[in-house]
């Protein structure tokens, strides 16, 4: 059998990295492969599970191609999303990142396609959400230990603003020619893994589409797409759930027909002098964010990267600013049928959740609380 080639003639990398991400979004919590009506997967099924940018990913392909078989197909998935995290992890002989950071000020580091793909858009975030997105808040990142339950101290002021003067994605210079990037000052780094995880996914959703696949589910830490309907008889669309983010157990189960993303402060945060802190920061003050939003989920009908890169910005807005942003851009970034889910909570509790929905360049706006009997769909 001739030798798959990834979209764009390149051969599946031979070199791969386990790479730290220094940015980790909230779990999404909870897929179901197995639909409710008795569809069990049968041989010609093949599943791929792996740790990758620091989580668990996984690869399901249920129908393949009549040149490709699901085991084939599922590998090459596999090493789609290894790339990516080859080229976009902070570390490693071959990450773009890497060489990025360790640059001097105004030294161009020429970048593969795939991370010059990822950095644009990733200053299109920026630009539009009026800095709530950014891809270079790392020097106040690492100034915080978010696996540190109990913290007891806080840094310095003086260190947190040296941190934040070295943070704006409108410092990071790039030449599109040359597909080159450069920093207009000392001491900046960027971190790709608010947008890049969503990437991956869909750069294997792309590789399982070109190689002729039909049915198939690619999930990296909670950020999933799915390729068309899991084969019957009779066909069924795949399941997706968002896990509570104060308790267990599932609030929503729905039916998942492209992407979904969520950022949230399930697993990344600390407590600091009675207050909750989340993993994320806002690039605005340079500070992580405290009680509010617990979670967001986003679900996208095209693309992993966009509901990736929304939630962590909905994060950041919360829901009046949030709310504001989506209207603005209703009827230009997003597609129809973008939703965003927002829980809001205090303390251990669950305040509320938000809903946005963009349906016919329009944004419409309901609020449900705990216990609902029927939440929004």
């Amino acid at each position: 059998m001739p030798e798959q080639r990834l979209p764009g003639g390149a051969a599946p990398p031979r070199r791969r990295f386990p790479l730290f991400w220094a940015l980790i979004a909230g779990s999404a919590g909870y897929l179901a492969v197995v639909g409710a009506g008795g569809f069990f997967l049968d041989r010609s099924e093949a599943e791929r599970t792996f740790q990758v940018m620091t989580t668990a990913a996984r690869v399901v392909v249920l129908k393949g191609s009549a040149t490709v078989a699901p085991a084939r197909l599922a590998e090459m998935a596999e090493q789609a999303i290894r790339e990516v995290d080859m080229l976009m992890g902070p570390g490693g002989e071959e990450s773009d990142v890497r060489r990025l950071n360790a640059a001097p000020a105004r030294r161009w580091v020429e970048v593969s396609p795939h991370t010059w793909n990822v950095v644009m858009d990733a200053l299109r975030w920026h630009r539009l959400s009026g800095g709530a997105f950014d891809p270079t808040i790392w020097p106040v990142k690492r100034l915080f230990n978010f696996k540190k339950r109990a913290a007891d101290t806080w840094p310095g002021e003086s260190e947190l603003a040296a941190a934040r003067a070295a943070v704006g994605a409108d410092k990071l210079l790039y030449d599109r020619e040359g597909m080159r990037l450069a920093w207009d000052g000392d001491g900046m780094a960027i971190d790709l893994g608010a947008i890049a995880k969503g990437y991956g996914v869909d750069r294997a959703i792309e590789v399982l589409e070109a190689n002729g696949a039909e049915s198939a589910l690619v999930d990296v830490g909670g950020e999933v797409r799915v390729l068309g309907m899991k084969p019957g008889p009779p066909s069924a669309p795949w399941r997706a759930g968002i896990r509570h983010p104060r308790g267990g157990g599932i609030v929503e189960e729905f039916d998942l027909t492209g992407a979904v993303a969520t950022s949230g402060d399930y697993e990344n945060f600390f407590f600091y002098d009675g207050r909750r802190f989340t993993h994320v920061i806002d690039p605005r003050d340079g500070l992580p964010l405290a009680e509010g939003v617990a979670s967001v989920t986003v679900r996208h009908p095209g693309s992993c990267m966009a509901a990736d890169a929304l939630a962590t910005t909905m994060m950041v807005l919360g829901p009046e600013e949030g709310k504001a942003f989506l209207a603005d851009q209703a009827l230009g970034l997003f597609s129809d049928g973008v939703r965003v889910d927002m829980f809001l909570a205090r303390g251990g509790g669950l305040l509320k959740r938000v809903a946005f929905l963009v349906d016919q360049g329009v944004l419409t706006v309901e609020e449900s609380f705990p216990g609902d009997p029927d939440p929004p769909r």
